[in-house]
C-alpha cells in the first residue's frame, strides 16, 4: 500500500521542498512501525516526549521496537517555559551521546511545545535529520504539527528562532485525545474554529451546530471534525510554504494579538489556544473598525468562542505592553505590522497601515481593567 494512502489520511501536504500524509483516525498508533517502515525504514528512532506525554511514548516505543526500530526516549519538562534553547540544547548532547546518525529518525511525541522543539532539533542537529510528529494534544494536532514550522522562544518573544523543516509523516490518534481535560480540548478547538473563519463557512456553521457533540468529544464527530480542519491548513501550507505568497500568512489570524498576550503574561496565564481566541475578537473589532467586518459578524464570532468556552477578553493586562510587544511580531516589516482580518465569516485578508490608535480601539475592547 503507498504510505499515503491509508483510510484514515486526512491530507497529503506537498511542498516544494516535501510531500508527506497527515493520518487522522482513532485507535491507530499501533500501525506507526509498520508506516514509518513503509516510509523511510530508519534503523534508530529518538523519541522526544515531556511528562505529560510519556505513556504515549511508551506505547508508540512498543510498536516501533516490533517493527525492528531501536528506540531512545528524552523527557523534557512540560510547559511553553521550557520551549528553549537550554532545553535544545540538552536534547543535542543526548543525540551525540547515543551517535545519532543523519538517517536516524527524530519522533516528536507530545503536544504543541514538543512538537516545535523536537523539529527544531531535527533540523539542526547533523545539519538535519528525517523528522516525524505524533500530535498528542488537539491544539498541536489542529496547528503545530502541520507545515513545518520548528522553534524555541526567547525572553524577547515567541517562536523567535526556528526554521521551516517538514516532517516526514503526521499521525494523529483522537484517541489519545479523550484523556485531555476540558480546558485543553478548549484551547485546542480555537484554532479550528480559526480554520474554519478564515477560509471555511461551511465547516464555522458545522461548529456552531454541533458543539455538543463536539464539546462532548464524540468520536465520529470529532474525528470528522479534526480530519477537515487539518486538510484546511495541510492545503495552505501546500500552497505557500514558508509565507511567501500572502496566503500562509492567514494562518495567523488573531495570534498576532495572542502571541503578544503569551509574551506579556509569561507564557503562564493563558493557553496558546486562549490567547488566540482573545486575539481573534481583537482582529475581528479592528475589521469591523476598518469598515471590512459587519458589527452582526463579529457577534457571532463571539457567539461561537463562547460556545465553546473560549475566552473573548482578558483582564488587567497592561495594553502598552501588548502593542510594544506586537512590534517585535514576526510578520512586522520596517515596524509596521501585517494584520489578518475578516472580510467575513470564511474569507479572510491582510491589511498594513493599521493605526495605533485603531489598534488600541480594539484592545479597549477585549482588555478589561479586572474580573466583573
Amino acid at each position: 500500500m503507498n504510505s499515503a494512502m491509508y483510510s484514515d489520511t486526512a491530507a497529503q501536504v506537498n511542498t516544494e521542498t516535501s510531500s508527506y500524509p497527515i493520518w487522522v483516525g482513532w485507535e491507530i498508533y499501533e500501525e506507526i512501525g509498520e508506516r514509518i517502515n513503509n516510509l523511510i525504514r530508519p534503523e534508530v528512532a529518538y523519541l522526544i516526549t515531556d511528562q505529560n506525554s510519556q505513556k504515549h511514548a511508551r506505547s508508540i516505543q512498543v510498536s516501533l521496537e516490533k517493527n525492528e526500530i531501536k528506540t531512545h526516549i528524552f523527557i523534557m519538562e512540560s510547559g511553553e517555559i521550557y520551549k528553549t534553547l537550554d532545553t535544545v540544547g540538552h536534547a543535542y548532547e543526548w543525540l551525540a551521546k547515543l551517535k545519532a546518525e543523519r538517517n536516524h529518525l527524530v519522533l516528536a511525541v507530545g503536544g504543541g511545545v514538543v512538537g516545535d522543539l523536537a523539529g527544531f532539533v531535527a533540523a539542526t542537529f547533523l545539519r538535519g535529520m528525517p523528522f516525524g510528529q505524533v500530535p498528542t494534544s488537539l491544539l498541536a494536532v489542529m496547528d503545530a504539527s502541520v507545515g513545518g514550522k520548528v522553534a524555541v522562544d526567547l525572553p524577547y518573544g515567541k517562536n523567535m528562532v526556528g526554521a521551516f523543516y517538514q516532517p516526514k509523516f503526521v499521525m494523529s490518534d483522537v484517541s489519545f485525545l479523550k484523556t485531555l481535560d476540558q480546558r485543553q480540548l478548549n484551547s485546542g478547538w480555537s484554532e479550528a474554529i480559526k480554520h474554519s473563519l478564515i477560509v471555511d463557512r461551511n465547516l464555522f456553521d458545522e461548529f456552531q451546530t454541533y458543539v455538543d457533540d463536539i464539546t462532548s468529544f464524540d468520536p465520529d464527530v470529532t474525528t470528522n471534525i479534526i480530519r477537515r480542519s487539518v486538510a484546511i491548513k495541510a492545503d495552505v501550507v501546500s500552497k505557500d510554504e514558508k509565507e511567501t505568497l500572502g496566503i500562509r500568512i492567514l494562518l495567523n489570524y488573531g495570534h498576532t494579538i495572542g502571541h503578544a498576550i503569551e509574551a506579556i503574561t509569561g507564557y503562564s496565564k493563558y493557553l496558546h489556544g486562549e490567547a488566540v481566541s482573545i486575539g481573534m475578537m481583537g482582529a475581528a473589532h479592528i475589521s469591523h473598525s476598518l469598515g471590512i467586518l459587519s458589527g452582526d459578524e463579529v457577534d457571532l464570532q463571539r457567539a461561537v468562542l463562547d460556545s465553546y468556552k473560549l475566552p473573548t477578553c482578558a483582564f488587567g493586562l497592561n495594553k502598552k505592553q501588548i502593542i510594544e510587544s506586537i512590534k517585535s511580531d514576526k510578520k512586522t516589516v520596517s515596524g509596521d505590522v501585517t494584520w489578518v482580518l475578516l472580510e467575513k465569516i470564511g474569507k479572510s485578508l491582510t491589511r498594513r497601515g493599521v493605526s495605533r490608535n485603531t489598534v488600541m480601539d480594539a484592545l479597549d475592547m477585549i482588555i478589561e481593567s479586572k474580573a466583573s
